[in-house]
């Protein structure tokens, strides 16, 4: 092939597309993967602050690595194998989590219990608490498909099953539905809920006593970016910041034979592609035989040839939310997001008739304030707020709150990044702002101070946003034409769409999304560029990685 031609050509480098690019280029595809966008990571990316209202903020801009998508990855998952498989975890750092936590209606916080010793050593918990509590986890660790427990209870909302079967107190119910299965909401079932679950108990201890880790530099904004360096070093093209002008079908008929033999050459070589893409300030046309895309990217002139590939997930999320209220804030105090174990009441001294001490000028001593208790302070956690939890919050859905600090190399020394997160049933009428949503929440945040003398803590900046989910392609209500002919005649596909997920789904949804995308990328090439028959191989996602792969791609 010449330079400007490519088997495929993938717009956007958010994560799936990432993934998928660099599974293509290690499978031996010729891969040009084209972004608008000056930086990586599409709707993922990190940002950097450029300016802010505070002077010590504008100075430590750079510091700051602020993901659009924040998420935590479990330690057993697609997305982990995928790193692991592709060698793209040697480009990326990790921590783990420090502790999840959940909000009581009270206004304090508990640790939630992360393993069998936690359980044990948890003075709020009754005896007869932690036997029933133990069961269950024990029967959600485990293969619980064909259990008698579970049968006729499929869709039955979690927590509903949980005091139904088990016997578990409300309390219990929440802790376990909204802080350990990471609900969104109380309508969502059983089955993919305890199967959520179920990954999530079996990744602790895989690296460490929590099973979630924390990726650096913003997450997965940066893994996004460590999966187009692979896709770089094995040969994919990467162009940024160039608009895309025209992406053109060529048909067989535009073809032309003048009886020049070196121009017929040519014209056949551009009879096997099926693209060609113009983008602005470029030099050369791009030709290619597949382009992915997301929907954003789609021409008029092709929409009725595109086709956006199915769900990947095998249990689609039922969390009912129509759309994400989201807000970033940054504070330079830490919060104390740990249980607060009981101090026993001072005992009183016998009165005394010797005068009170004084210090050098006559003055009676004061006692010293109480020390800060330093392992309060948490450099990263989730912190759950269930429904009904916080006065002019939401009744029906949970916010969850990921605090990020200096250990995730995401914000410079004593400053920490709060992503407060809303799942919303409707898109809200557009007085109903999303500051407005998400005030009680950061409100109550603020308020949790390690150090209660600086409590309310001022936030150094704060920014509130809606996340609307992208739309199907084609949009309700329209019919693609390849809706007519087989699926692997259409040369043009979207993946699926990222669905709106729980915390630590978000990395592995877009895992599996890319495996499928790529599954049906491989299959289009070979249909349309056949093996031979002493070639032709099983579609692998991850080839095996050589034993001596040292790339040198330090010029990447």
């Amino acid at each position: 092939m010449e330079e400007s031609q490519f088997d495929v050509i993938i717009f956007g480098t958010g994560l799936v597309n990432s993934i998928t690019a660099a599974a293509l280029s290690k499978a031996g595809y010729k891969v040009a993967h084209v972004d608008s966008n000056p930086y990586y990571g599409g709707e993922e990316a990190v940002y950097r602050l450029k300016n802010s209202y505070n002077g010590q903020i504008t100075l430590q801009s750079r510091q700051y690595s602020i993901c659009l998508q924040p998420a935590v990855l479990p330690s057993l998952g697609p997305l982990i194998s995928s790193l692991v498989s592709s060698g793209v975890a040697k480009y990326s750092g990790f921590k783990l989590l420090d502790c999840v936590s959940v909000y009581h209606s009270s206004g304090h916080v508990k640790s939630v219990p992360g393993s069998k010793e936690d359980i044990f050593k948890n003075k709020e918990i009754s005896l007869i608490e932690k036997r029933r509590l133990m069961r269950f986890l024990t029967f959600a660790a485990g293969d619980f498909e064909d259990k008698q427990e579970l049968e006729g209870k499929h869709e039955l909302p979690f927590v509903e099953f949980l005091p139904a079967v088990f016997s578990l107190s409300e309390e219990i119910t929440s802790v376990i539905a909204y802080s350990l299965a990471f609900c969104m909401a109380s309508t969502e079932p059983t089955l993919p809920t305890l199967q959520r679950l179920r990954r999530y108990l079996r990744s602790g201890g895989r690296y460490g006593p929590s099973p979630f880790l924390i990726g650096h530099y913003g997450g997965i904004g940066d893994i996004a970016q460590g999966f187009c360096r692979a896709a770089a070093v094995s040969g994919g093209v990467y162009i940024l910041s160039r608009q895309i002008t025209d992406i053109a079908r060529v048909k067989p008929a535009q073809i032309s034979n003048n009886g020049d033999d070196q121009a017929t050459q040519l014209d056949e070589k551009k009879r096997t592609f099926n693209y060609a893409v113009n983008l602005n300030d470029f030099p050369d046309t791009l030709s290619c035989n597949l382009v992915i895309s997301p929907p954003s990217y789609v021409p008029p002139n092709l929409k009725d040839e595109v086709r956006q590939l199915p769900p990947a997930s095998s249990n689609v999320l039922k969390s009912n939310a129509a759309s994400i209220a989201r807000c970033i804030s940054i504070i330079d105090q830490a919060l104390a997001l740990r249980s607060r174990t009981p101090e026993p009441e001072p005992i009183s001294a016998p009165e005394s008739t010797e005068p009170a001490e004084q210090d050098i000028e006559g003055q009676p001593k004061t006692q010293p304030p109480p020390p800060v208790i330093e392992d309060q302070a948490i450099d990263t956690a989730v912190l759950v707020f269930p429904p009904s939890s916080v006065k002019g919050g939401s009744t029906t859905h949970s916010a969850t709150v990921f605090i990020n600090g200096e250990g995730s190399l995401s914000t410079p020394k004593g400053k920490w990044l709060l992503y407060i997160t809303l799942p919303l049933a409707s898109t809200p009428e557009e007085s109903v702002t999303p500051e407005i949503l998400l005030r009680p929440y950061l409100d109550a945040l603020l308020l949790l101070s390690v150090d209660p003398s600086k409590s309310p803590i001022k936030p150094l900046f704060t920014a509130f946003y809606l996340e609307n989910p992208a739309i199907p392609f084609p949009p309700s209500g329209e019919k693609s034409a390849v809706e007519e002919i087989s699926n692997t005649s259409s040369t043009y596909i979207i993946p699926a769409t990222l669905p709106i997920a729980p915390l630590p789904d978000i990395p592995d949804e877009a895992a599996v999304i890319a495996e499928n995308t790529f599954m049906e990328a491989a299959k289009i090439l070979r249909k349309i560029n056949p093996p031979n028959e002493d070639e032709e191989e099983a579609i692998v996602f991850w080839p095996p990685l050589p034993a001596d792969d040292d790339d040198d791609d330090s010029e990447w």
